[in-house]
């Protein structure tokens, strides 16, 4: 047998059913320099015969066609092994049936911690790699015997293992020595369920979490998230309870009211603008006309809005939101939007100035007049597909770039501004809803 001590690693290569092992050898000594130059000219048969004793001993159930043995880069020996479906015969009786799991020394393990940790015996470790000491080295390569090791299948990822197996993705990644959630198909696991149980209805924020990642461990959509948990953006933080289910089919978007005390200066018009809400409804809740004075002191009612989170068709489409209940609520007067085109993928930034019956967007910046003109080719009345970003929700929208009428942001090379419509929004010249638009939406939503 070749000594341990010879050995820093291995890795094994499988290629149509069978392997190649490469063995890595620590820094020879003097002694075994010697014999350095017989064994590269494969003039040592003990050499070999010891290899392949070790590759009987280690691999009993593997099929593995060559060997190499490296020193650093150097090639010093390579060889074919005999078929070892043999030696598996022979030792079949005490071998075959083993389940292990490799595992690759840390610093500061030992055997006793290796043991403990997959909840073996340190003779059994000893027995499945030959050892005849307890001393381990860094880097080397270990099975460990397990009745629990599981075979990664297509689709799987951690997060699915630990709700399955009742245990957690931190002990799944702690017992395999993982450092990230990737892992692969035919992959060895080693999973053992905790005894206590897994809560599937909530879930504790961890550092590095978002709402896509915490939705792939749960298989539960980013809006169905925000929807449980009534989020009005994809922010979350650290120690956050996630709820992960819930009635999302009910939910419902609710009007809540709260008052307003009028300050010096004010006027209707500047309060709807600062609460989000269009005027008219402002001047409706409370009873009042255009034509109304309001008077420092007086209270106003302030509706507001608590649009649910609608599902979408997938991560590429935007919700599906009527701009008379629900869209002209998330992108209010004033609020600044990304939009991006859905056909090019390409992004700018724009701003609501004003609109009623639709949105009237002006390009933010320079920049976005010119990244919206190489879209549509110049300026245009053509209408496109677009998803509107606001607070971290998506909508379907519909877009033309053409300037038209007033304007506010004089800094951005477009003057005027251009029309960005949703689910039966209107033109503003005759009050009808325009099909072009809304065929867009359509696609914007992923619903044509």
């Amino acid at each position: 047998m070749i000594k341990i001590e010879l050995i820093k690693n291995y890795k094994l290569k499988q290629e149509n059913g069978e392997y190649l092992l490469v063995i890595y050898l620590n820094n020879i000594n003097t002694e075994f320099a010697d014999e350095l130059d017989k064994i590269k000219e494969n003039n040592n048969p003990q050499f070999i015969d010891k290899v392949h004793e070790y590759i009987k001993t280690q691999f009993p159930n593997l099929k593995i066609a060559i060997c190499k043995v490296m020193l650093g880069s150097m090639l010093v020996t390579s060889f074919s092994v005999p078929n070892t479906e043999v030696f598996a015969a022979t030792d079949q009786a005490t071998t075959s049936q083993t389940s292990f799991i490799d595992y690759k020394v840390q610093s500061g393990d030992s055997l006793w911690s290796i043991a403990n940790k997959f909840n073996v015996t340190i003779s059994e470790i000893k027995s499945l790699n030959n050892l005849t000491s307890d001393t381990i080295y860094i880097d080397q390569n270990l099975k460990i015997p397990s009745n629990n090791v599981y075979l990664v299948k297509s689709g799987d990822t951690l997060y699915k293992l630990a709700m399955t197996y009742n245990t957690t993705v931190d002990k799944i990644k702690k017992d395999n020595n993982l450092t990230t959630d990737n892992i692969y198909i035919g992959q060895k696991l080693i999973i053992n369920q905790e005894t206590k149980s897994v809560d599937t209805t909530k879930y504790t924020v961890k550092k590095g979490d978002t709402l896509w990642k915490i939705s792939q461990m749960f298989n539960v959509s980013v809006s169905s998230l925000k929807s449980i948990n009534n989020l009005s953006s994809d922010t979350i933080y650290e120690g956050q309870t996630i709820y992960l289910k819930g009635n999302v089919e009910t939910k419902e978007s609710t009007i809540t009211y709260e008052t307003h005390t009028v300050k010096s200066g004010e006027t209707t018009w500047s309060i709807s603008i600062d609460y989000g809400i269009p005027m008219q409804e402002l001047l409706d809740v409370n009873g009042l006309t255009q034509n109304s004075q309001l008077s420092i002191g007086q209270e106003l009612t302030i509706p507001v809005h608590n649009i649910a989170v609608k599902e979408t068709m997938g991560s590429q489409y935007g919700e599906y939101l009527d701009w008379w209940t629900e869209a002209q609520y998330i992108i209010a007067i004033n609020d600044v939007a990304k939009v991006t085109d859905i056909e090019t993928g390409k992004t700018f930034m724009v701003k609501r100035t004003i609109g009623a019956n639709h949105a009237d967007c002006e390009p933010l910046t320079s920049n976005d007049t010119a990244i919206a003109k190489q879209i549509w080719g110049g300026y245009s009345w053509n209408t496109r597909a677009i998803l509107v970003e606001v607070d971290g929700r998506k909508i379907a929208g519909s877009m033309s770039f053409m300037p038209h009428s007033v304007q506010y942001i004089y800094d951005n090379n477009f003057e005027g501004h251009f029309d960005i419509h949703f689910l039966n929004s209107t033109r503003h010249k005759d009050g009808l809803v325009d099909e072009n638009h809304q065929e867009k939406i359509r696609i914007a939503a992923g619903l044509k």
